[in-house]
């Protein structure tokens, strides 16, 4: 019998074919001391998300407070009339709804409102006309309504984002028009849209494509508010909530869906404009929606959603 030189030991253990069962060998190995989770690695590889305009973004799952994605989560911007979610909050908190609320020369002087001085409106009718059709001028007063001016108003509204734990907001008005010291996140925002979306009224509000209201010029007639958010109509399973927009916010938006008994909720601050703001919050959901349906457990929490 003929022994092998070392070097033609070495030479035969170091063939390709040697190699590759070495390799193949150690990975059974590895995987037979490997926990079984009961998920197989490749049901966990999931796609890149969805490349998107706005600034800051984040998408939770309402049920758990899983956080699925987040963009700048904690970085302040304007929320534009997003901010009308905590005014309806606040008002369908505070009491009796049926009261008339006449509309101020102040409120009558927003950019953004079809209401004029000396109007009378009941409050609640003025609550749907808030947030379907995103009146400025409705929005300050019902603030003064509930608290007198708009500067007491805003206090309550600080006051309850603080109870929220919303810390990295501040307002200084109830319609959410441009100011410096008016600002949010959008994880603060999704703390408020959740709670929010417990309230059952305010659920039917913003699930609503439209809505008939006492036509304020015709006594006797109806009028048709038709809701500013377009994914109610154009995204499958969507129950809410509110648009936003102004120059300076960009577009934004906040949205709910809800397929096969889960419900997320997505919030964008700073869309590059009014159409994108959709097109970036469906694309968000629809990555949302593929995650959890694919296991992706242990997220991180949102503190205060549920």
């Amino acid at each position: 019998m003929v022994s092998l030189s070392t070097a033609a030991k070495y030479k035969r253990l170091l063939s390709p074919f040697s190699v590759c069962r070495f390799v193949l060998l150690l990975c059974a190995a590895c995987r037979l001391m490997m926990p079984d989770y009961g998920v197989a690695a490749g049901e966990r590889i999931l796609p890149n998300p969805p490349a998107v305009t706005a600034e800051a973004a984040i998408v939770v799952d309402m049920k758990t407070g899983g956080i699925i994605y987040a963009k700048n989560a904690d970085k302040r911007e304007y929320p534009a009339s997003t901010t009308k979610i905590m005014t309806a909050i606040l008002l369908l908190e505070d009491g009796d709804n049926n009261q008339n609320v006449v509309v101020s020369s102040y409120a009558a002087n927003d950019e953004g409102t079809a209401l004029w001085s000396g109007q009378s409106m009941r409050r609640f009718d003025m609550l749907e006309l808030m947030l379907l059709e995103s009146d400025n001028g409705a929005a300050t007063a019902l603030g003064e309504s509930a608290a007198g001016s708009e500067a007491l108003f805003s206090v309550m509204m600080n006051k309850k984002a603080r109870e929220l734990g919303m810390s990295g907001t501040h307002f200084v008005n109830a319609n959410g028009l441009p100011d410096e010291e008016h600002y949010s996140t959008v994880r603060d925002i999704a703390r408020a849209a959740d709670y929010a979306m417990d309230n059952t009224m305010f659920r039917r509000i913003v699930g609503s494509p439209k809505l008939l209201l006492p036509d304020w010029n015709t006594p006797g007639a109806v009028y048709e508010a038709e809701n500013t958010n377009k994914l109610l109509e154009s995204y499958d399973g969507c129950i809410g909530i509110k648009t936003g927009y102004t120059q300076a916010a960009g577009g934004c938006l906040v949205s709910a869906a809800q397929r096969n008994g889960r419900e997320l909720l997505c919030v964008v601050l700073k869309s590059k404009d009014m159409d994108t703001r959709f097109s970036d919050s469906a694309a968000l959901l629809d990555y949302g929606f593929l995650c959890a349906e694919n296991g992706l457990a242990e997220l991180p929490r949102i503190e205060g959603i549920k």
